[in-house]
C-alpha cells in the first residue's frame, strides 16, 4: 500500500477559489480512500503566496520529512499542482530535482496525474513545454516593458548608482550630497591623486572608486546593457561632471595604487 505525504496551502486569495485547508484535505484524503492510499502526514501552510518558499514553513518541514529515509515515503499529494507551487518552472525543479531522485512521486487530484506512471510522466514533460513558453512569454514582456522605459527615459532597475536618487520611483536625479562627493573624486583624479589614496579618504574600496570614474552615467548619459533585450538602452540623465573631467580623469594612467 502506496504511504503518501498530503501538503495543502492556501492564500487568501485562494479561499475567494473556494480552496480552503480543510476543502483540500476533503478532497485529497476521498481520492487517497478511492486508490488504497495512506496518508502518513498532512502538512499545512495557511495565507502564505506559493512564491514565499523560505517562509513556508510547513512546505519545508515536509521536504524534510519525505527526504528521511527513515518515513518510506512514497509520494506527495496535493489537491491542485499550483498548492505547490504557482511558477511551472519552480515545480518541475522540485519534481524533477527532488522528488524523482529520491523515489518519490508527484500526485495532483485535480489535474488526475501522478509521476509513477507513465502517463504522468508525459504530463510532466507536457509540463516542462508550457513552463519554457511561459519563460519566453515572461521575457517578451520584460523585454517590452524595459524598451518602453528606456524610450521614456525612465530608471530601468537595479542599484540606483552613487550620486543619484530616483523621483517617481523611475527618474533619476541628482543627490546633492553623494553628487559632490563623486565632483570631488574626480577633482583628485584630474590633480593626479591615486585611486588608493582617493579611496581611503572617503573610506570606499578602489574597486569602487574605479567603478565611479569609469561610469559615464556621471557626465549624463546612461547605459542599460539588457541581456533579455540584447540590444543597449542609453539615454540622457543630469550629469555630475562635465565631459573634459570625465575624460581628464579616465586620460591618467599609472597611478592606480
Amino acid at each position: 500500500m502506496k504511504k503518501v505525504v498530503a501538503y495543502v496551502r492556501v492564500s487568501s486569495a485562494s479561499q475567494i477559489e473556494n480552496t480552503s485547508i480543510e476543502t483540500q484535505i476533503e478532497k485529497i484524503e476521498l481520492h487517497c480512500k478511492l486508490h488504497d492510499i495512506v496518508i502518513d502526514k498532512i502538512f499545512k501552510d495557511e495565507g502564505i503566496s506559493a512564491k514565499d518558499t523560505d517562509n513556508r514553513n510547513s512546505y519545508n518541514e515536509m521536504l524534510k520529512y519525505i527526504l528521511d529515509k527513515n518515513n518510506n515515503i512514497d509520494s506527495v499529494v496535493v489537491y491542485k499542482s499550483d498548492r505547490l507551487h504557482r511558477s511551472l518552472k519552480n515545480l518541475l525543479i522540485t519534481i524533477e530535482d527532488i522528488f524523482i531522485p529520491n523515489n518519490i512521486s508527484f500526485i495532483s487530484i485535480t489535474e488526475q496525474f501522478d509521476t509513477s506512471n507513465a502517463q504522468g510522466m508525459l504530463f510532466l514533460q507536457m509540463l516542462g513545454s508550457f513552463a519554457e513558453f511561459e519563460r519566453k512569454i515572461i521575457n517578451e514582456r520584460t523585454k517590452s516593458g524595459r524598451l518602453a522605459k528606456g524610450k521614456n527615459e525612465l530608471y530601468l532597475g537595479g542599484r540606483v548608482p552613487f550620486g543619484y536618487t530616483l523621483i517617481d520611483s523611475d527618474r533619476l536625479t541628482l543627490n546633492y550630497k553623494e553628487a559632490d562627493i563623486i565632483k570631488e573624486i574626480f577633482k583628485l583624479r584630474t590633480k593626479g591623486m591615486s585611486i588608493g589614496k582617493i579611496a581611503l579618504k572617503y573610506n570606499m574600496s578602489k574597486s569602487k572608486i574605479h567603478y565611479i570614474l569609469n561610469n559615464k552615467i556621471y557626465m549624463g548619459i546612461y547605459n542599460y546593457n539588457g541581456e533579455v533585450e540584447k540590444n543597449k538602452i542609453s539615454f540622457k540623465v543630469p550629469p555630475i561632471v562635465s565631459n573634459y573631467i570625465w575624460t581628464k580623469a579616465n586620460s591618467i594612467k599609472g597611478k592606480n595604487q
